[in-house]
């Protein structure tokens, strides 16, 4: 038996290529995907954000520097409201829990990090749901500045001192660039023609083009699809907006109508399958529930908690490889959990799309090891092996540009 501990047990990372064809039964698949109003994905929405604007404004304000927070631990719950068919409203409003840590100073600088929160989340809703007013939002902030595990009176360096950094060796991350975690984040391509469908039938939905012409439109689209060899299931969940849908009878209209464009969606991009769709199957019409709400969101009541929705590609798979990281809200800058889901994405999509072979991209980082260099990275394809090691020296290279193209907006995780 062989082991080290501290520092002497970091490891070189190894890089090993498994050459088959990436285990995925084609005859079946089961899919899901929590839309833009799905309170999941409204707090994955939040956090990304957040993250994103708070380390917009300490490049700006702090020597080009992300200083450390994570806001990880988002949630959203939902408000009290009053709806019947031509009116909805809150009684009692959301509340937004922003859960996590943040650096409120570097030197002399305070960092208005409340005035960062609210912008952000207000901007956010107004933009997406703008039937929610500032009224009817509550923002908790709960981030703290305390240090972590690891922290002794007597640590030095950027461990010591990041929530009160002085200068730009005192920022985690840039002091260097190691992994805060250990962490687990796998990607694969390409995704199969189902779960190519869902993601263009949700966001097609989800358009503001597609918003203008069915105002009635609800946002909180949820997508569940099982297929068994050529045969699809569908079931759907389709809100609609109680401001614009004036009696059950055009709710019923409404359903029908979208239900015609859903399946002819589908249809059009599945042509070889069987496609059965089913849409709000809990409606109960005697008892005169219906999917009615105020903003289209599913805001009332519900809950939503970063991490519990889509992964890192969008969507939720059963018999495909998928890791459980949380990636929204994480540090940029040097969070594994948020480096390697992204980079691991990147490298599958070029692997297929250059070699033009489906693959398996596994990366596993080591508590303090090397960012560039994780501890493990596993391929799995039979694509051409020295052609992959190139891809993957040349991906881990530019592991930098994730960080710049997450905080200029190129990068969604959800």
């Amino acid at each position: 038996m062989k082991y080290n501990f501290g520092p002497l047990a970091i490891k070189n990372g190894t890089v090993t290529i498994i050459s088959r064809s990436p285990c995925w039964d084609k005859d079946f698949e089961t899919i899901e995907r929590k839309g833009k109003g799905h309170p999941d994905t409204i707090a994955d929405a939040l956090a990304a954000k957040i993250s994103q604007s708070y380390a917009k404004y300490t490049m700006a304000n702090c020597n080009g520097l992300i200083l450390h927070h994570q806001i990880d631990k988002l949630m959203v719950l939902g408000g009290k409201t009053k709806v019947t068919f031509g009116s909805g409203r809150f009684i009692n409003p959301i509340r937004i829990i922003v859960a996590g840590r943040a650096t409120y100073s570097f030197g002399k600088k305070k960092i208005p990090v409340n005035n960062i929160l609210n912008k952000t989340i207000l901007s956010h809703f107004k933009k997406n749901f703008p039937l929610v007013g500032a009224k009817n939002i509550v923002i908790d902030n709960y981030l703290t500045s305390y240090a972590g595990p690891g922290t002794i009176i007597q640590s030095k360096g950027a461990i010591a001192n990041m929530f009160n950094p002085k200068e730009k060796s005192q920022v985690r991350g840039y002091e260097k660039l190691v992994a805060n975690d250990t962490s687990y984040c796998v990607s694969y391509a390409p995704i199969s023609p189902l779960e190519s469908s869902i993601l263009k039938i949700e966001k097609y939905l989800n358009d503001k083009k597609t918003k203008k012409i069915y105002p009635w439109l609800g946002s909180d689209i949820k997508i569940m699809a099982v297929r068994n060899y050529k045969n699809v299931s569908i079931t759907m969940c389709v809100p609609q907006i109680a401001k614009y849908v004036s009696s059950f009878e055009e709710y019923i209209k409404n359903l029908n109508l979208i239900g015609r464009i859903i399946y002819k969606k589908f249809s059009d991009i599945l042509r070889c399958y069987k496609i059965d769709i089913s849409i709000n199957t809990k409606d109960d019409y005697d008892k005169m529930n219906v999917y009615l709400t105020v903003s289209g969101a599913s805001l009332s009541g519900d809950i939503g908690v970063v991490g519990r929705g889509n992964r890192a590609n969008g969507l939720i798979t059963s018999n495909r490889p998928m890791s459980m990281e949380g990636v929204n809200g994480k540090n940029p800058r040097y969070y594994s959990g948020f480096i390697y889901a992204n980079l691991t994405k990147r490298i599958a999509a070029r692997i297929f799309n250059s070699l033009k072979k489906p693959c398996v991209v596994e990366m596993i980082s080591q508590n303090g090891g090397l960012l560039k260099d994780p501890w493990h990275t596993r391929i799995v394809t039979l694509a051409n092996k020295t052609a992959v090691k190139n891809i993957i020296e040349k991906e881990l290279a530019d592991t930098e540009k994730i960080t710049l193209d997450f905080v200029r907006g190129n990068i969604e995780n959800f």
